[in-house]
């Protein structure tokens, strides 16, 4: 799939952002909602295709560009460009990103999209274009939002999204990690029983706030001309393994958005920030495994300085790196940071999970005490 020409767009995709921006009631939803969806084929025996399947590709990636820009539509959101690799199909949209390899969509919106509005087009499209009828694994989550009453109706509350989404999978399990009255983090699981996988394969996602001014001034156009400008200028570039590629975009007046892929491989990344002071938020997301997960954490947190954060690990059996680093998480210390929660859960799919929340230890001007979080919801 070649890449599109990038288009600039304000973080809430609206003509009137400018104006809304200055209001003082201006607010922007930084967290994402994130959904992962693994597909496979009634049809397919041990991966490969019955005959009937008259020439299924067994890919998402055969689904044309057209169809990926009416999904998002529906999702509220729109693809502003585009990249690939012999892996994987790349796209940074106006609220965060979309990844498509041949078996799996990672989607991830942020503001008030409604992504989950846009899972039944998702599976008829995957039936349609590449003869994926089954879902065989499906993950949803995402932070506690800050302001969920300005969030569309699916998305006010977790109980209403599982609600959601039990229309469509059968044996969900649903997780709330975290302090009900602070930061916390939701997960929704469903999976169909299947033969134990032997592809090491994890997941590391950092979800970071109150970043100090200094940080945030950086991701503005009065700082940087462009997004491949901000990326060089806020170190983003060093913290990538090497041999990623990167596309990204900086929005007007502010806002930044990058995804990455690692050449010759399925192994991504992602950046997204909201730099407002007011609701500032960044996550960082990657399932590379060319740097150690501890250390590609050190880096993320040494970039953004957040005051909070959480994270999250998911590992199977044989990502052998996830469990170290999970280790490291239950047993270690952040440098500079207090833990105020570490969970651990095996899942239905038996990979294992932690989840860890952070406060700094000293102030970066934040008006917030260290045992302050949001008590939405």
């Amino acid at each position: 799939m070649p890449a599109q020409t990038a288009v600039a767009v304000l973080p809430t995709a609206g003509p009137d952002k400018d104006a809304l921006a200055t209001s003082p009631d201006y607010f922007f939803e930084g967290a994402e909602k994130l959904l992962e969806v693994w597909f496979g084929s009634s049809s397919e025996v041990d991966g490969v295709a019955h005959p009937s399947m008259n020439g299924a590709s067994l890919s998402m990636r055969s689904i044309p560009r057209e169809e990926w820009d009416d999904l998002c539509s529906i999702a509220a959101c729109r693809i502003l460009h585009a990249m690939s690799n012999s892996h994987m199909d790349s796209f940074v949209l106006s609220e965060s990103s979309l990844f498509v390899s041949d078996r799996r969509v990672i989607m991830k919106t942020c503001g008030g999209t409604r992504l989950l509005a846009a899972l039944p087009r998702l599976l008829e499209l995957a039936e349609k274009y590449a003869g994926l009828d089954q879902v065989v694994n499906v993950y949803y989550s995402r932070k506690n939002f800050a302001r969920p009453d300005l969030q569309p109706k699916l998305h006010r509350s977790f109980d209403g999204e599982i609600d959601y989404l039990d229309k469509y999978f059968d044996e969900s399990n649903a997780y709330c990690l975290g302090s009900m009255k602070s930061d916390r983090w939701y997960l929704y699981t469903s999976s169909l029983p299947q033969a134990v996988s032997t592809y090491p394969d994890h997941t590391l996602e950092i979800l970071m706030t109150e970043m100090p001014q200094h940080v945030l001034d950086l991701f503005t156009r009065e700082t940087c001309v462009d997004g491949p400008d901000c990326t060089v200028k806020t170190g983003i570039d060093r913290i990538m393994p090497a041999g990623t590629e990167i596309h990204e975009e900086l929005f007007d007046p502010c806002g930044y958005s990058m995804n990455a892929l690692v050449s010759n491989s399925d192994k991504y990344a992602t950046i997204h920030v909201t730099p407002e002071a007011a609701f500032s938020y960044a996550s960082f997301e990657t399932n590379q495994d060319h740097v150690c997960l501890f250390a590609q954490t050190k880096r993320v947190l040494e970039c953004f300085q957040p005051h909070k954060f959480l994270l999250t690990i998911f590992s199977n059996e044989h990502s052998e790196s996830a469990k170290a680093t999970q280790q490291q998480l239950w047993e270690r210390e952040m440098l500079g940071y207090r833990r105020t929660s570490v969970q651990f859960v095996r899942l239905e799919t038996e990979e294992q999970l932690v989840y860890a929340h952070y406060v700094r230890k000293h102030n970066w001007g934040s008006s917030s005490s260290e045992d302050e979080g949001e008590r939405s919801e």
